[in-house]
């Protein structure tokens, strides 16, 4: 088996059909790939779309569990995955058709630990657009290095849907989704990063991220953001923890560190952000949280290590927002005014 697809899924009935379309017209035969799904627990149709999918298709396998979280449903298609490389999609996204062999084949032919590809953003009212822009994949150029390069020479993004990922690394390494928390892609990437030997990025158009209304990353609703704010505690915490373990020997030492200071800072900057428009903290509750991010060295921020926005929207936020959420006096006075204001 060369691939396992794996898919957690909860109330997207809406969307599992045009996901499988995308995986099921791909150039490997159904003996090559698997495509594990676990329901988490759904209360729409979604787990029975799968099952009639599963009656049809060998290569389908559906596992149904009480709601546990996406975290959850990911590890456990993980123990259940079979394949050489794994490939962590929600269920709302979809891919380019006939894209999957070249991906695999470039993954083995240069014996990678990890693969990343292009996406592209797409609204949930646009067209389907299954065609890769990607021409003559063949003659891609695969550079690899180890995971710590890697990092300082792309940075790397939080999502696990833009990697395909050797299993064994994953089973030898122990690496899983941490439970019960958000943002555990980011968490679960970086600490991948760091174990992984050969990597490499392709400039292949492969994957199509859907913006869903609604959706657990745009809901408003005070119970979800309240999970965002300790999910980006927590992930700031384990980056503390990935920076105090590299080997300070290393060449790139300097530099990946950095780039790890930077996302903590982003989190840091989207959670008082977070905390300002929605009103989710009280003074005491803020206080106790910036506490605890001055002990992980990632509060007050410090713009120049940069991580906030980007070109011209990062030196404003630099030369604005930042000081004055460092500033605390500002910093209470803000979330004050903001609860005076009615909200929407």
């Amino acid at each position: 088996m060369k691939l396992s697809i794996l898919i957690p899924l909860y109330n997207k009935e809406k969307y599992i059909e045009r996901c499988f379309k995308s995986l099921l017209d791909q150039d490997l035969s159904p003996n090559e790939y698997e495509i594990i799904i676990v329901d988490d627990g759904s209360k729409d149709s979604g787990a029975a779309i799968v099952a009639e999918y599963a009656e049809k298709h060998s290569n389908i396998h559906l596992i149904k569990q009480q709601n546990q979280g996406p975290s959850v449903a990911r590890n456990k298609c993980l123990e259940a995955a079979k394949g050489d490389y794994v490939y962590f999609l929600d269920a709302d996204d979809y891919l380019a058709t006939n894209i999957l062999n070249t991906l695999i084949e470039l993954a083995t032919k240069h014996d990678l630990d990890v693969l990343e590809f292009n996406t592209k953003e797409k609204k949930e009212s646009s067209e389907l657009d299954f065609e890769s822009l990607t021409q003559n994949p063949q003659n891609l150029s695969v550079d690899v290095m180890d995971g710590i390069t890697y990092v300082a020479e792309y940075g790397f993004r939080n999502e696990a849907w833009r990697y395909i990922v050797k299993r064994s690394l994953l089973v030898d390494a122990g690496v899983k989704f941490i439970e019960g928390t958000l943002y555990e892609d980011a968490i679960f990437t970086a600490s991948l990063f760091f174990k992984a030997k050969r990597m490499a990025k392709v400039d292949m158009d492969v994957h199509r991220y859907i913006v869903v209304e609604n959706s657990i990353v745009t809901s408003k609703d005070r119970a979800h953001n309240l999970k965002f704010i300790h999910g980006m505690v927590n992930a700031i915490e384990h980056f503390h923890g990935l920076i105090k373990s590299l080997e300070p020997s290393h060449p790139y030492y300097g530099k990946v560190v950095n780039n790890l200071k930077g996302k903590q800072q982003a989190f840091v900057f989207a959670l008082i952000i977070r905390t300002l428009k929605y009103r989710l903290l009280s003074f005491k509750e803020l206080k106790k949280i910036l506490s605890k991010l001055n002990t992980f060295e990632a509060y007050p921020m410090d713009p120049k290590i940069g991580g906030i926005g980007e070109g011209s929207s990062g030196r404003f936020y630099n030369m604005t927002f930042v000081p004055a959420f460092n500033n605390k006096t500002c910093l209470y006075l803000g979330m004050g005014l903001m609860k005076l204001i009615p909200s929407r």
